[in-house]
């Protein structure tokens, strides 16, 4: 049977995520393994340009849309996925494994997302098995730290909702492009949103107190997702924006600062 180079992948994940807790134990951490290396394979495949549209009252929305940029983020977000699975390949939790193909399966869907409502979906959906990749660790501490890890994301969802609204209002378009009127209200709610989820600081408090809290394979899809996902979105909707060179020098040089004080690495 030919295969369709333009199925999305993400589709493959979802997918994949609700039909795994129906296999039996003993198959699970294979088809864990087996569903990202389709998705990549077809991230691989896949020709640039708009695959998949659907339409939501007056607006068109974009659910699939391949050019170099998404490809690039799309294959290191499947291969992470793979490698991820591998590394957790001992685990047996059927909703620790649908947890991390749904965390994966939001990354990919905000990468070939061609509207700002798809990636908000998309977004908000990376929020949830996250948060139950921090619970999973069992412990008071580990549940704490998912409650505020949740409510940080909440937040963040929220600015940048409020964001994408304002700018569906000013303009009437829904289709991600670049944010040229730098001192729109929504340019700004926007970028805050985004920011959170890259830990930029000051808003990186969640990723200290988070990711430490997790399980040991929830961290390491944490580490690898969330936040590059965030730079993705940056790159894809802020290019050319001077404060982002700003913030990127800030980070590196509290990392560094941080660390050179730091007396227990």
């Amino acid at each position: 049977m030919p295969i369709d180079a333009t199925f999305p992948p993400v589709l493959i994940m979802l997918a994949g995520a609700l039909f795994l807790p129906l296999l039996p134990r003993s198959y699970r951490s294979v088809f864990s393994l087996v569903i990202p290396l389709i998705a990549l394979g077809l991230v691989w495949l896949a020709p640039s340009g708009t695959h998949l549209t659907m339409k939501l009252m007056d607006y068109h929305l974009v659910i699939y849309q391949v050019d170099r940029l998404s490809r690039v983020f799309g294959m290191i977000f499947a291969l992470i996925t793979v490698i991820g699975c591998l590394f957790a390949f001992h685990v047996k939790e059927a909703a620790r494994q649908t947890a991390a193909l749904l965390y994966s399966a939001g990354a990919l869907g905000v990468t070939f997302a061609g509207d700002l409502i798809t990636l908000f979906v998309f977004w908000e959906l990376m929020s949830l098995p996250s948060t139950y990749l921090i619970w999973a660790r069992g412990t008071r501490e580990s549940q704490k730290a998912g409650m505020r890890y949740l409510m940080f994301h909440i937040f963040g969802g929220g600015l940048l909702f409020a964001g994408i609204l304002v700018h569906v209002g000013e303009t009437g378009r829904i289709l991600i492009e670049q944010l040229t009127a730098r001192n729109s209200l929504s340019s700004w709610l926007i970028l805050a949103g985004v920011a959170l989820n890259a830990a930029v600081v000051p808003l990186h408090a969640w990723l200290s107190d988070a990711y430490p809290k997790a399980t040991v394979t929830g961290a390491v899809f944490m580490s690898a997702l969330t936040t590059k996902t965030a730079v993705y979105v940056l790159l894809r909707i802020f290019p050319g924006w001077e404060i982002l060179i700003t913030l990127g020098v800030l980070m590196a040089l509290y990392g560094v600062v941080f660390a050179v004080l730091a007396n227990d690495i």
